[in-house]
């Protein structure tokens, strides 16, 4: 089932995005679409135009539509000020520095192309690529794009197997010089007191004071999540490296789980125990390092030669507890 609505949604240059039934800021502004793709299993909300994202993702629970990712309340969370459940992010270094010279030799206004990262350890020169547009549709899958003429071009791919959805993230360089560029996935998921965990890794980044570079360590014992565990009781923000690609996050309470599947050895757990969510983000390795800065360079972020594609492919699949029916995971490769 494929169902399109339009919200008027006004903001400054910029500024975030106003959700529906907030007032308006300013006369500039774009109509972000929302669209809705579900089957008998899962239904998900996609939202384009100033940050592109999944608003919503709920799963049938014999009759009643129950959030799988939810809207993030903690600034540390990926996708707290776009309010979305789950922001594929693409960080390009001088991505708003390339966006206002377009804008300038065309004589437009850059409104909502890129934002400039807000986080205050986050290197001046790396940017967030965001006015996405609704690119193609169909019953089970749909595209959003966003391109810099001359420079790089992104699609987002959502699709819904069964239970499963897919997510396939790219970003082709198409100027004529190297891009160093990340490709993050940031669901926001529940988090109650029994939610478990398992997502084996061998080590973690430590990060250190004066804009040292990371440390890399074992995972301690309490971290290394090798069987379905409890979330751990302390809090927890570090990235995970060595990850086989492979997750499950159960929720006895709630009588179903997640299995996550994605095509990169790295991810980041963000993990404070009071809060009520948690975030799982799957992300390049060494990614912490993109807030380092090193001479001319920023470390942690892949290099695309003109022409190359980075791609990030992550799956979904939502399944009961105790399920004796195991469903087709959705390929990564």
């Amino acid at each position: 089932m494929l169902e399109l609505r339009e919200t008027d949604l006004r903001k400054p240059a910029f500024g975030d995005a106003v959700r529906p039934g907030e007032p308006e800021q300013g006369a500039a502004g774009k109509a972000y679409r929302q669209t809705t793709l579900s089957n008998a299993y899962l239904r998900l909300d996609v939202e384009a135009g100033r940050h592109g994202g999944i608003a919503q993702l709920e799963w049938n629970d014999r009759g009643v539509w129950t959030p799988v990712f939810r809207q993030a309340e903690r600034r540390g969370h990926g996708a707290a000020p776009r309010r979305l459940s789950c922001q594929p992010s693409i960080w390009v270094q001088n991505a708003a520095q390339d966006i206002e010279a377009a804008a300038a030799s065309s004589g437009s206004q850059p409104v909502g192309a890129s934002r400039r990262a807000p986080v205050a350890d986050v290197a001046p020169d790396v940017a967030l690529m965001g006015d996405w547009k609704l690119d193609s549709t169909g019953e089970k899958c749909l595209r959003l794009i966003a391109e810099v003429a001359e420079r790089y071009k992104a699609v987002q791919t959502y699709e819904l197997d069964g239970p499963t959805l897919g997510i396939a993230i790219e970003l082709e360089n198409t100027g004529h010089t190297p891009l160093p560029c990340e490709i993050e996935v940031s669901p926001v998921l529940v988090r109650d007191s029994d939610t478990r965990i398992s997502a084996p890794a061998g080590g973690i980044w430590i990060a250190r004071e004066n804009g040292k570079t990371p440390r890399l360590v074992p995972a301690p014992f309490a971290w290394q999540f090798g069987v379905t565990y409890p979330l751990p009781a302390k809090a927890v923000d570090h990235a995970f490296t060595g990850w086989g690609g492979r997750a499950l996050v159960e929720w006895p309470a709630r009588q179903f789980s997640l299995a996550i599947v994605g095509n990169t050895d790295c991810y980041r757990l963000r993990a404070y125990p009071e809060d009520d969510s948690f975030s799982f983000q799957v992300m390049n390795d060494q990614s912490e390092h993109r807030y380092i800065r090193e001479g001319d360079g920023v470390r942690g972020l892949s290099v695309l030669a003109a022409g190359q594609t980075l791609s990030r492919r992550v799956s979904f699949t939502v399944e009961r507890l105790a399920s004796l029916t195991r469903t087709a995971r959705y390929s990564t490769e």
